[in-house]
């Protein structure tokens, strides 16, 4: 068996890279034979570190040839089909999506979070090119609400986010202090200063003895957030920078006191390996991911965040923390591993087909 998977690969942003380890994981472990191709904004590093195929994302004519000999396309996952940030997105993905309905290849939608998606013609290229595929998992409910309203007739499946189904397995010993809190910020536009209330609580946090880390997920983007959040904190904070081992980065996640996080895959990083968190939400995917695993959010960088909900929220946690851990495990067993059969559900599809 030979697929195609097309993703937000390539970009060095460290959740949409554990979803792509993720779901060649799974479908390795289901299929020890499959040949798998990634579309890739760097198709060289791509092909070192999963040890896969690889072609350039905007090499279209490359890809049609790959998709003509492949067994079918999986596309996602992560939130691929939103125009929040522009309406790129959206073009380019069910582009390739048509390009494979062209070479006659099915389509699965791998655990895809949809929207939001605000531009009526985007609704419209969305319903087209869903209602084109063979099979549709989504990431939560809200993808399904979204999908059903602007008249995606396909049948469709909620799963975990393939991230809840990594194995983390480490080789390397990692010296690291546990009595921190890691916070993963983003920018994003907002009326109010997020980001001064969230350096508030860093100070509190700092008199009281709590060290604070600060992860950035995207490469450049959130390396210059992250600093100037550092630059607004009365004390040393450490900035776990992307040049530093992926592994000892989720290492430090793993042994954190809490997680406060806005980037998605920090907080589904966090559960994973068990962290109680704290979501800062800018995008309905936050509050649908927290709510399942039953984890707090302290509001949106849109309406307004305060220091002293986030200092509130933190101290519980930290007082009844035992409880919190073993709550949090439970809300999260199954998930991880639900997370993995999406993978077999994509190959039997295939088969099918082929």
């Amino acid at each position: 068996m030979r697929v195609v998977i097309s993703g937000y690969y390539g970009f060095e942003n460290i959740g949409d890279e554990a979803i792509l380890k993720s779901i060649i994981e799974a479908l390795k472990e289901e299929s020890k034979d499959i040949e798998i191709t990634v579309l890739s904004n760097n198709p060289m590093k791509t092909k070192q570190t999963y040890n896969v195929n690889s072609i350039n994302r905007w090499s279209f004519w490359e890809i049609y040839k790959e998709l003509k000999i492949s067994s079918g396309l999986i596309s996602g996952g992560g939130s691929l089909l939103q125009d929040v940030t522009s309406s790129r997105s959206i073009a380019y993905y069910t582009f390739i999506i048509g390009l494979a309905k062209f070479a006659k290849k099915p389509v699965f939608v791998y655990a895809q979070g949809i929207g939001p998606i605000n531009k009526p013609i985007n609704r419209k290229i969305t319903k087209y090119f869903l209602n084109k595929v063979e099979y549709i998992s989504l990431r939560d409910r809200e993808s399904s609400n979204l999908m059903k309203s602007i008249g995606v007739n396909r049948s469709f499946e909620i799963v975990p986010d393939p991230v809840m189904g990594l194995d983390f397995r480490f080789s390397e010993k990692f010296n690291i202090k546990k009595n921190y809190i890691i916070i993963s910020v983003r920018d994003w536009k907002s009326k109010t200063d997020y980001l001064k209330q969230i350096a508030y609580a860093c100070n509190y946090f700092l008199d009281n003895g709590i060290e604070i880390k600060l992860l950035p997920m995207h490469e450049k983007e959130d390396e210059k957030t992250s600093k100037r959040l550092a630059d607004m904190i009365n004390g040393n904070v450490e900035i776990l920078t992307h040049d530093m081992n992926i592994n000892k980065r989720i290492n430090y996640i793993k042994n954190a006191k809490i997680m406060i996080g806005m980037r998605l895959h920090a907080l589904v990083f966090a559960g994973n390996l068990g962290t109680p968190m704290i979501g800062i939400s800018y995008d309905p995917k936050i509050d649908s991911y927290l709510k399942t695993i039953k984890q707090p959010c302290v509001g949106n960088v849109s309406d307004g965040i305060s220091s002293s909900e986030l200092i509130h929220v933190s101290n519980y946690i930290l007082k009844d923390y035992d409880n919190v851990k073993l709550e949090l495990k439970k809300n999260t067993i199954k998930l991880k591993k639900e997370a993995k059969l999406t993978a077999n559900k994509a190959i039997n599809l295939f088969n099918k087909f082929n």
